[in-house]
Parts: C-alpha cells; structure tokens; sequence
C-alpha cells in the first residue's frame, strides 16, 4: 500500500500504460481520478477494477483545450478532497518523413504531448500547492533522447516533455512539488502500431527489437506502471527532475 491516502488525477489513463497505472494506483491505496477523452475507456478501467472502483472516478477531458484542462484537474480536486499526484499519460504518435510531412500534423503531435503536459502542469500546480506540495509525473519516451526515421515529429515533441519537466522541477521545488519524467521504451501496447507499420511491419519490427533491446523483448503495461507508483510514493521523496527509462536496456 505504497500510495495510500494519496489523492491522485491520472490523465490520458483510458489504455495502454494509463489504464495498467490506475490499477496500480489502486491496488496501493490510492483514491484517482481517471481523465480521458475515451470517456468509454474511462469507465471500461472503472469496471474493471472491481470492488477497487469504489476508490476511482471517471472524467473527461481533452488534454489540447485549455479550459478543459482547467475544469478537470478543478473536479478531481472537489471529488478527491485535494489533489497530492498528478500523472499525465496522454499521448499521440504520427510518423513519416521529414519532407512529406504535413505542418499540421506536426502541431497536431505538439498539442497532445507538449501542449498537454503544459496544461496539466498550469492548472495541476496550483492544486498541489494548496495540498501542501506533492508529485507531478509526465510521459516523455526514449523517443525524446535518441530519435529514428519517420519519427521527427513524435521525438521532437517528447524531448519538449523531457526539457520542460526539468525546468518545472527547478521552479517547483520551493513548493515542495517534485516532478518526474517516465521514458518507456518499447511496450507491447496499440499505441505503437504507425511506428510499427512504418518499420516494415510486425515480423520485422519483432527482429529490430529482438536485436536493439538487450533483455530482447518488448515490455508490457504492467512493467512500466511501476515506475510511477514508486514516483509518487514517499519512498521517491528525494527524487525529482529525473527521466527515468524503462526500456529493458536500450539506452545502455
């Protein structure tokens, strides 16, 4: 029961990564608030944490809309109590090369990752604050560090992630707000599927992971979710402007 008696809002937590963190949370004593705008994936999660939903809320939300951002982190603050965690978890993916690339596709990419994780961040502040401080995690990649073809756009806006977490931890530290970034690596989720397709497809995607990632595999939701329980637990109390990987060794 690592989180227990935190109150915290998970934002982009419909799927993939997202949805294996409410579970976490949960199964920690954490009371969350779920934010998505897959308003059924939303409640699909609440559904399936069983008894444990008692514990969830269900909200939507659309991370690129600024006023939108602003009312959710205000509700998961009234249904919470207060609000000590936030994780921001949304995210998109586009690929193609540089010079086909589509300009509004670009700012497209931008709104979800770097717009969003701003906003969250704007209005997610404020709300530690008054709790007396507490974490903000967001979801860069190892994408954001080290980029590959056709991935521009995607890279481009997680290494924005990277860089602001790291200014908003600076500014934040006075308030007893730390802030983290995960960077997953390869994980088996849909969300994978434009940069898969653009590799060449599954067989040949499974042999560029099997020979780039030395534990040989892809990982899995349930591997990564980890990582942000322990970074918004008490035993990460002395851990911020941090990215850290999970990527089963790649960035070795």
């Amino acid at each position: 029961m690592r989180l227990q008696g935190k109150r915290a809002l998970l934002i982009g937590a419909a799927t993939g990564i997202g949805r294996a963190c409410a579970e976490d949370f949960v199964r920690n004593g954490a009371r969350i608030a779920i934010a998505d705008i897959n308003s059924a994936g939303v409640q699909e999660v609440i559904a399936q944490l069983g008894p444990l939903g008692a514990s969830a809320h269900g909200l939507g939300c659309d991370v690129r809309d600024e006023a939108s951002m602003r009312e959710v982190v205000r509700d998961a603050e009234r249904l919470l109590g207060g609000l000590d965690t936030l994780v921001f978890l949304a995210g998109a993916m586009r690929v193609g090369k540089v010079d086909t690339f589509e300009a509004e596709t670009w700012d497209a990419i931008f709104a979800v990752n770097a717009r969003g994780t701003f906003l969250a961040a704007k209005y997610g502040a404020p709300a530690l604050r008054r709790a007396g401080g507490g974490s903000i995690t967001t979801t860069a990649s190892l994408a954001g560090l080290r980029g590959a073809p056709g991935m521009s756009a995607y890279a481009a806006a997680k290494g924005a992630v990277i860089a602001f977490t790291t200014a908003l931890a600076l500014e934040l530290a006075p308030d007893h707000i730390r802030v983290n970034a995960v960077l997953p690596g390869w994980i088996d989720t849909p969300f994978n599927r434009p940069a898969i397709d653009h590799m060449g497809g599954d067989a040949l995607h499974s042999e560029i992971v099997r020979r780039a990632v030395p534990l040989g595999r892809q990982g899995v939701p349930s591997e990564v979710s980890p990582m942000y329980v322990f970074l918004a637990s008490e035993e990460a109390r002395y851990i911020t402007a941090k990215a850290m990987m999970v990527d089963g060794g790649m960035a070795h």
